[in-house]
């Protein structure tokens, strides 16, 4: 059978890293349960090691991965989105997504990732959120102490109180997802928490930004509001409706950074 160029490419490429993947890949045969985004992880990496890419060097557009990989944008998204928190990858706003160099892996500090700079970031980052702090808003609910509520209890309360400072409520913010962490009773959330800072709130990237008080009154009150509505369901134990609010809370947030970049750039 006469086999042409391209497809006896197709049928060669795969042995220039198939010595390194042979056992990932046999793993992966094994358990169907791996999700399909650590699939399009694992198949980027490949791509990166098959393609020879250097530090520095463009990924394919997102149009290009999904149509190579045979998934949704959101999959390409999360997987990119995966790799960057660990530093194997980097986004430039309205460029693309490249190849981190070792300098900038090695300089993170952190397993997760840089803090957010750029609105781009900034959603991304919330993103990242997502994937963690609903289900442990659900496990909250499951596990909570009376010691674990009145910490979340406290963080509301210090919240209000801090509305109107120039610390926009940050503090507090973090102290109330810090203590729904803890009543997870798993460490990795709050490792999670503790790691990322001020960096879990980069709304003190646009701290500067509001056009008037009144704009920052409200875009804090929504948050207050949101935060009142996890801690609602935890208090009640409502599992399902803690990973609800907890969702509607991070991604209410996604929308508000947005909405602002939009008003941002139409004002300059």
């Amino acid at each position: 059978m006469k086999v042409g160029k391209r497809s006896a490419l197709a049928l060669v490429r795969p042995t220039r890293y198939a010595a390194d993947t042979t056992l990932k890949i046999s793993m992966m045969s094994s358990n169907s349960t791996i999700h399909l985004t650590d699939r399009v992880k694992l198949d980027l990496l490949r791509l990166i090691e098959a393609d020879s890419l250097e530090p520095g060097d463009k990924l394919p557009s997102a149009d290009k991965l999904c149509e190579q990989f045979s998934v949704s944008r959101t999959v390409v998204r999360e997987a990119i989105a995966s790799l960057k928190a660990e530093g194997r990858l980097r986004s430039l706003r309205g460029s693309g997504v490249y190849v981190a160099k070792p300098e900038e892996r090695a300089g993170s500090g952190t397993m997760y990732m840089a803090a957010p700079q750029e609105i781009g970031d900034i959603l991304d980052f919330m993103e990242f959120r997502i994937a963690i702090e609903v289900e442990a808003a659900g496990l909250a609910a499951e596990r909570r102490t009376e010691t674990h509520l009145l910490r979340m209890a406290q963080a509301l309360t210090q919240f209000r109180r801090h509305k109107g400072d120039s610390t926009l409520a940050s503090g507090a913010d973090r102290a109330f997802h810090r203590a729904i962490a803890e009543a997870t009773n798993n460490r990795r959330f709050m490792v999670f928490v503790d790691d990322m800072g001020e960096r879990l709130l980069p709304r003190r990237v646009l701290g500067t930004s509001f056009t008037d008080d009144k704009s920052r009154q409200v875009f804090l009150d929504a948050i207050e509001l949101e935060h009142q509505a996890v801690y609602d369901a935890i208090a009640n134990r409502r599992s399902d409706e803690a990973r609800t609010a907890m969702r509607r809370h991070l991604e209410d947030g996604r929308r508000r950074y947005r909405e602002w970049s939009l008003s941002y750039e139409m004002a300059r």
